[in-house]
């Protein structure tokens, strides 16, 4: 069985739709080195940064993704009634677009990198369309079962696979509110490489998303930005003004205007580096949900400490915050207990539990510093495997 090492996290703070891979069919959230791509497709070199440079250096490197399924596997016979268009009788065995998202090629020889929603349905076949319109076929590496992050591969037999365009990733710890940026994406599952520009409007947002086949995930640590987001854009990147990935546009707050999310890219690193290592993405499990400390929290909770991960889960969506039988569980761990430190370092929106673990094997032994109601004490976990 595959392995799969997660960690999972959650907040409490708004509600909003998720730009989902099947557009119109978007998750909901509930709370709450300069890039050098060497292709041969395209040659572009700027002086200055603006935002039309860094459309023209971004653009090629941004593919639509598209899932195909045939309509009786899709529907499985069912009838919409009367002048609905679709019975029994008139099943195809034809290939049909069935969803659609955005993805970034990360490699020459075609690794791309998704939201996991976008693949997310394990019987479809993918292709991946180029910015000149041409159709490639394409198959997913691995699955982030616990994050909304997918590794996809181009594996058309096509001369220009091994030299494509491709995306540096920054290094999104260096990122800073203001900052401006392009959300590049299959708009609506219609307009393809559509751009908008706006600004990194928040950093370390913690959401809860749910509404895909795969149910409610939490999102910790995560880029806010105004950058217009559409359904279809899942997927894409957000990129700087110098074309280098800072995040990969996730969701958007339905309910607002102008606030969107993306998964910052040290995250996207992570899982790129775990599968170049293993062959999957392989991480450390320890088995809480949780939502950053931030000032709020500060208040609500008499808390002590300014920096931290709470441990919380959302009754309502039924999810626990301690993972039942996780070492998390094992060592004792409860809800709205604060992990402040992992071996000495301490929690935050710039190094979450994600980050702390991301250098751990399992079966490590780490030690946590924990604040529960007033009081502080360290336990030693032992990280395990987390199957999917």
């Amino acid at each position: 069985m595959k392995r799969q090492h997660m960690i999972l996290a959650t907040a409490l703070l708004l509600v909003a739709t998720a730009i989902g891979g099947a557009v119109g069919s978007g998750l909901t959230m509930y709370l709450a080195s300069s890039f050098t791509s060497g292709t041969e497709i395209k040659e572009v070199s700027y002086e200055a940064y603006d935002f039309t440079s860094s459309w023209e250096y971004a653009a090629p490197s941004v593919v639509s993704v598209v899932a195909l399924r045939e309509l009786s596997q899709r529907y499985q016979g069912a009838s919409f009634g009367p002048g609905g268009g679709f019975s029994p009788e008139n099943n195809s065995s034809a290939l049909t677009e069935v969803s659609s998202g955005t993805a970034f090629i990360v490699s020459p020889d075609g690794i791309a990198l998704t939201n996991k929603h976008v693949v997310e349905d394990t019987e479809a076949e993918y292709v991946v369309i180029l910015e000149d319109g041409s159709e490639l076929s394409a198959v997913v590496l691995d699955r982030d079962s616990l994050n909304d992050i997918a590794i996809l591969l181009i594996t058309a037999e096509d001369e220009r696979v091994g030299k494509l365009p491709y995306l540096e990733l920054a290094d999104s710890n260096e990122v800073k509110v203001g900052e401006p940026v392009l959300a590049i994406g299959n708009a609506l599952g219609e307009y393809a490489n559509t751009t908008t520009a706006g600004i990194v409007s928040a950093t370390g947002r913690d959401i809860l998303a749910a509404g895909g086949l795969s149910g409610v995930e939490s999102l910790v640590g995560l880029f806010q930005t105004d950058a217009a987001i559409n359904p279809g854009n899942s997927g894409g990147p957000l990129v700087n003004l110098e074309g280098k990935v800072i995040g990969m546009n996730t969701a958007v707050d339905s309910t607002a205007s102008g606030i969107g999310f993306a998964i910052p890219s040290n995250d996207l690193q992570l899982v790129l580096d775990s599968y170049y290592e293993h062959g999957e993405i392989v991480r450390p499990f320890l088995g809480v949900r949780y939502s950053i400390v931030n000032p709020s929290t500060v208040l609500k909770m008499s808390l002590e400490y300014d920096y931290g991960a709470v441990i919380v889960g959302d009754e309502k969506a039924g999810i626990d915050g301690v993972v039942e039988g996780s070492p998390a569980e094992t060592a004792g761990l409860s809800e709205l207990d604060v992990i402040l430190s992992i071996d000495g370092i301490e929690i935050s929106s710039s190094h979450t539990i994600a980050n702390a673990l991301s250098g751990h094997s399992v079966g490590d032994q780490i030690v946590l510093e924990v604040w529960r109601a007033g009081e502080t004490f360290k336990v030693s976990v032992e990280l395990a495997e987390q199957e999917a």
